[in-house]
């Protein structure tokens, strides 16, 4: 699990914490009897945090590796910067 995986995990663990702790028991199946428009937005939203949760770890795994890519181009650059080896003379034979 990447640093991004472990923020997201933590706030949806918090979110969860909260809306449990605010919520009474019953209030799904209240919900879905005598507000189904509201349930409804709850799925929609739950669609949402879902959605933007992979395009956020999709644009982080593009995020790492532009990272690699530019490292790769600095450690490339300090290559060609250095002299080329010397050869030894040869001999005769």
């Amino acid at each position: 699990m990447n640093p991004l995986e472990r923020l997201l995990q933590d706030d949806l663990h918090h979110l969860t914490d909260r809306i449990s702790a605010a919520t009474r028991e019953g209030t799904v199946t209240e919900c879905v009897s005598r507000h189904p428009q509201l349930l409804a937005r709850i799925q929609a939203a739950e669609s949402s945090l879902t959605r933007t949760r992979q395009t956020l770890l999709d644009e982080y795994a593009v995020w790492r590796a532009a990272l690699e890519g530019y490292a790769d181009l600095w450690a490339l650059a300090d290559l060609a910067a250095e002299p080329p080896p010397m050869c030894a003379p040869r001999q005769a034979a």
